[in-house]
């Protein structure tokens, strides 16, 4: 079943179940004081006829009555001035007065017309069974109180003191009907543009999310995700589901490109890898080819082709090594065991053999007292290795390398800065540098050697630690990177 379909149903049901409760409840109520569940023409006379007098319909009666009682003469025509007197107090207090004798009568009040009398006046009733009711003159509705007797000559006689009905109640009895219906076509148009601006609001939006998520799985590409703005007003929660579905296509947008990102990654990581495997064991080959064909002739010869052999065989080594660390840190295959270590004696200790040598100027910058983080040992040597020994590659080659390692606080972190002066890095290049198997050298020559993994093992391992690294650097002026790592404040065992 559809929501449309769904909503239309509830509100039915709640309408029926409306009226069904205020007619339960009145049956109710009429049970419990009328001893019976009244049928509409009962209501009808309850709400027109049965209601009591009021007092000046009570003493209007009275008076009229004390005249009567005296002699029914006194109601015959001519009336006398002391009935007439009467009669006028009686309308002042906005009630009118019949006198009948037989089909004519003799007298009414100015307000009423004598052929709506003729045709609407309750009919003569000796014993006065229904001295009550409701008649209408002229449009308008009276409430009547009436009295039957006979004239000395025998004749039929009433007096009846009518008392205008309210222009509410008047109004109903007019024109109930009319109301009735008029607020039957006030309902019906109100379901009709509630069903309209709930489609609006939420039927079409709920349609138009359908008809793009089934867009979404009809194609391989994810195209983005348009909502019908025509409309000013969304309902709230539609709008949410809006929102969220915008969020979702955000997001699987991202997660496609970076999947095509990492598709041309794969793609170019299986061809470096080629590159990188192929051109030393081809090295090798051909080397042990030449000793196998006795090209190496000489002891030099050999020595040198071993020579080669066996560099390249480290190469070979250090490259399937870093490969292996990579996956085993993209996996979180790596066991990372952290100690409490004072961070200077830890960089001094790993800085103090390059301090001693003559390739490569190293200074540093630490604070003189005891800094202390969460450091895998072995692990965070390797990042301190690979960021000299690439300091060491892109050296400048009309300059000696000179290395500087300062270490700052700032608040609850520790500032690692790595400076040194080399040839630099493009900006081209500077976004790249840290994915995997990526090198400034795009040809891949032999001139500067390196499988392209250092810095991308450096941040994995810098992340494991729960810091951050950033790159700076021109062209011709070297490179400063900075990692950040979280200052110890509990002891770790």
């Amino acid at each position: 079943m559809t929501i449309k379909k769904r909503f239309l149903i509830s509100y039915l049901s709640a309408i029926l179940i409306t009226l069904g409760s205020i007619f339960l409840i009145f049956a109710i109520i009429s049970y419990t004081t009328l001893g019976e569940v009244p049928s509409f023409p009962r209501i009808y006379r309850i709400l027109t006829t049965q209601r009591p007098l009021t007092e000046a319909e009570s003493e209007s009666y009275t008076a009229m009555n004390s005249y009567l009682e005296e002699s029914s003469e006194q109601l015959e025509l001519p009336l006398n001035q002391e009935l007439l007197k009467t009669i006028k107090e009686i309308e002042q207090n906005n009630l009118n007065v019949v006198l009948r004798k037989d089909e004519a009568f003799t007298y009414y009040s100015n307000l009423l017309v004598e052929k709506s009398l003729q045709a609407h006046a309750p009919a003569f009733d000796l014993h006065n069974f229904e001295p009550t009711g409701t008649i209408d003159n002229n449009g308008h509705f009276f409430h009547y109180v009436k009295k039957d007797f006979r004239y000395a000559d025998g004749a039929k006689g009433s007096f009846v003191i009518l008392k205008r009905e309210s222009n509410l109640i008047e109004f109903f009895l007019q024109w109930g009907i009319w109301v009735i219906l008029f607020i039957i076509g006030i309902a019906i148009f109100a379901f009709w543009f509630i069903n309209r601006r709930l489609s609006k609001t939420t039927i079409q939006p709920l349609l138009a999310l359908e008809k793009s998520t089934r867009k979404l799985t009809s194609s391989d590409t994810i195209s983005p995700f348009i909502t019908d703005d025509t409309e000013e007003h969304v309902s709230k929660e539609v709008q949410q589901l809006q929102e969220s579905f915008a969020k979702m296509w955000a997001d699987l947008q991202q997660s496609q490109a970076e999947q095509e990102k990492y598709e041309t990654n794969r793609r170019e990581l299986i061809s470096n890898i080629s590159h990188d495997l192929k051109t030393p064991m081809t090295s090798i080959t051909g080397y042990v080819e030449g000793l196998i064909d006795g090209v190496a002739n000489t002891e030099e010869k050999r020595q040198r082709y071993l020579k080669t052999i066996h560099e390249k065989s480290i190469t070979l080594n250090e490259l399937i090594d870093e490969l292996f660390l990579y996956s085993k840190l993209d996996l979180n295959a790596v066991a990372f065991h952290f100690k409490k270590i004072d961070f200077i004696a830890y960089m001094k200790h790993l800085l103090e053999e390059y301090l001693w040598t003559d390739d490569i100027k190293v200074t540093t910058d630490f604070p003189n007292q005891a800094i202390y983080a969460a450091i895998d040992p072995i692990q965070f040597n390797r990042v301190i290795t690979n960021l000299i020994q690439n300091s060491m590659k892109f050296r400048n080659p009309q300059q000696t390398p000179e290395f500087h390692v300062g270490v700052t606080c700032q608040s609850s972190q520790i500032m690692l800065t790595f400076t040194d002066n080399g040839i630099g890095i493009s900006e081209e290049d500077l976004a790249n540098i840290f994915e995997r198997f990526y090198r400034t050298d795009k040809a891949r020559t032999s001139t500067i050697k390196g499988s392209g993994l250092g810095l991308s093992i450096v941040k994995q391992i810098v992340e494991h630690h729960s810091g951050n690294i950033q790159v700076a650097s021109q062209l011709g002026k070297g490179t400063t990177i900075t990692i950040t790592l979280p200052l110890l404040e509990e002891k770790i065992q």
